[in-house]
């Protein structure tokens, strides 16, 4: 069971390194796609309004410098998601893997949770998609959308299954594409993951005020942000850590951050710089 850690990644120099860590030892390969500019299909002035990421890149070359038998990584522009996904499926199916595992770059998993999930998919072989959900972590390391609370399921785990067969004899090859930015033509049913088995810790509204600026001009739901969004929920829910319904495009997606302390978190990320801080400045 070969299993290729996909991450398709632009301006990620906060979490790329704890991300990749934490899925390296449980995967045959892992692949990165490392835009070098944002995507335009969300934001046309995207590439205009955003700073040069430069810290993303030296990262990556230094992880692939560290695991050069492990790391392969592929550099270019891509225009939309969907694009640069179906770059690392392309990689993923040229080095022969039977799943491709997507994850973010702002995605970390606990140790234990990963050998739940390859349990699983050994148990469920049939099957040709995993749901993994996730707790979303909301301006800091204590407070988070936690995965039961969390309508999001993300399809993180899909088999390659590249021909399709009759009574076990492949007939015809099967062409496997991204066809949305979170599910790819993989044959077979879904299989989602119960939260206490699995789930993976989101950082993606856990960031610096800085990066968090750039998100929102550069992220793939940019173009939906409700008017007045930052300035009535994102910037004064420090002042008011009650406020309920504060996803950016569809407010009950988020009903309410919780403090948790993060006791919970894998060893790798009590080293964060942001662990233990009230708020990420």
């Amino acid at each position: 069971m070969k299993i290729g850690a996909v991450f398709c990644i632009y301006n990620e120099p906060e979490y790329i390194d704890y991300a990749v860590r934490s899925v390296l030892p449980a995967v045959e390969k892992v692949f990165i796609v490392l835009g070098k500019a944002p995507y335009t299909a969300y934001n046309p002035k995207a590439r205009d309004l955003s700073k040069a990421d430069t810290q993303t890149e030296p990262i990556v070359d230094r992880l692939a410098g560290e695991y050069p038998d492990k790391i392969q990584v592929t550099k270019g522009i891509w225009d939309n998601e969907l694009d640069e996904r179906n770059t690392g499926l392309k990689m993923c199916l040229d080095a022969g893997m039977d799943y491709f595992w997507l994850v973010d770059g702002d995605e970390v998993y606990r140790a234990d949770h990963i050998e739940n999930i390859k349990r699983g998919i050994a148990e469920h072989p049939n099957h040709g998609t995993f749901i993994v959900k996730c707790d979303t972590f909301w301006r800091s390391f204590n407070y988070r959308i936690p995965a039961q609370e969390n309508s999001w399921r993300p399809r993180r785990i899909f088999k390659l299954t590249k021909w399709r067969t009759l009574l076990g004899i492949p007939i015809f090859p099967h062409q496997l594409r991204f066809k949305g930015i979170n599910d790819i033509t993989s044959l077979g049913p879904i299989y989602e993951f119960p939260p206490e088995q699995a789930i993976f810790y989101h950082f993606s509204y856990a960031r610096s005020s800085k990066a968090m600026d750039e998100k929102f001009v550069t992220f793939s739901h940019a173009h939906q942000i409700l008017p007045d969004w930052v300035e009535k929920v994102w910037k004064p829910w420090p002042n008011n850590r009650e406020m309920e319904n504060i996803h950016p495009v569809d407010p009950p997606k988020f009903p309410k951050a919780h403090f948790v302390r993060p006791d919970d978190f894998p060893e790798i990320l009590k080293k964060h710089p942001y662990y233990g801080l009230d708020l990420i400045p």
